[in-house]
């Protein structure tokens, strides 16, 4: 039998698999709107453009399952729609699905591709931080403590897996390289924070070790090789799912061992 003393101050999340795939699949898909908008501005090749519409696409097509699943039942996210609330992460996440969801759905098709693009990477900027944001706002210790940099660190993840998903589907543009190197830069400057903050976990260690460092000395070692820079967003991409799936791992340990 459990004394008081034994009994978690607060509540662990109750997240299953769904909830960091989410992260993962709708932050990809919101970097990727992002870098679909500064192709078209760019001047770049059209099929970059393209494929960049897609990933958004399908990312939030892929998203709205697996937020809905968690949830249980569809109407809990439709009843979240009903009101927005924009001091809540959820409901802003909710709405933000919602609107990025149509446009990138229209932007891909075709339909008014240009202000729905454009829509489309203004929701993908919250689409790839709101969820550093939403655990950062909690009470688990472990996120509070880092909330400050819980939505850089998964916008520039984001970012590095959507860059590197568009390379590994055959995109070897300079501008996307550059693009995931300094994400891998940034992730890596942020994984030293991290660890200076102190409080993380081996899996975190991982995560942050293949989404940071590993990808960034394949750039930079192999600037002339398709094959390091494939290996390195192939790196990123691993990284990046490992690391939301460490993040939250991480919340439901750091619940537990609260006792009064």
């Amino acid at each position: 039998m459990k004394r008081y003393y034994d009994v978690p101050l607060l509540k662990k999340p109750v997240w299953t698999w769904e909830v960091p795939l989410y992260f993962f699949v709708g932050g990809a898909a919101g970097a990727a709107a992002m870098i679909g908008v500064a192709a078209d501005l760019g001047g770049a090749k059209r099929t970059l453009v393209r494929d960049a519409r897609r990933v958004a696409a399908a990312g939030a097509m892929l998203s709205g399952p697996l937020l809905i699943a968690d949830l249980g039942r569809p109407e809990r996210f439709l009843n979240m729609l009903r009101v927005f609330k924009p001091q809540s992460p959820m409901s802003v996440g909710a709405w933000t699905l919602a609107v990025f969801g149509g446009a990138s759905t229209a932007a891909a098709a075709g339909i008014a591709k240009r202000p729905a693009s454009l829509v489309s990477a203004a929701t993908g900027l919250v689409m790839a931080t709101y969820t550093g944001v939403l655990i950062g706002a909690t009470t688990i210790p472990i996120w509070k403590k880092h909330a400050s940099t819980l939505p850089i660190h998964f916008g520039a993840s984001a970012l590095a897996s959507a860059a590197s998903l568009l390379e590994l589907l055959g995109h070897d543009d300079k501008a996307l390289a550059a693009l995931a190197s300094v994400a891998a830069a940034a992730e890596t400057g942020i994984g030293w924070r991290i660890e200076a903050r102190g409080g993380v976990d081996v899996t975190t260690r991982i995560g942050g070790i293949f989404s940071g460092p590993l990808p960034l000395i394949l750039r930079l070692l192999g600037t002339r090789s398709r094959n390091a820079r494939q290996a390195a967003a192939a790196s990123a991409l691993l990284g990046s799912l490992i690391t939301r799936v460490a993040w939250i791992e991480a919340g439901k340990k750091s619940a537990e061992s609260s006792t009064p």
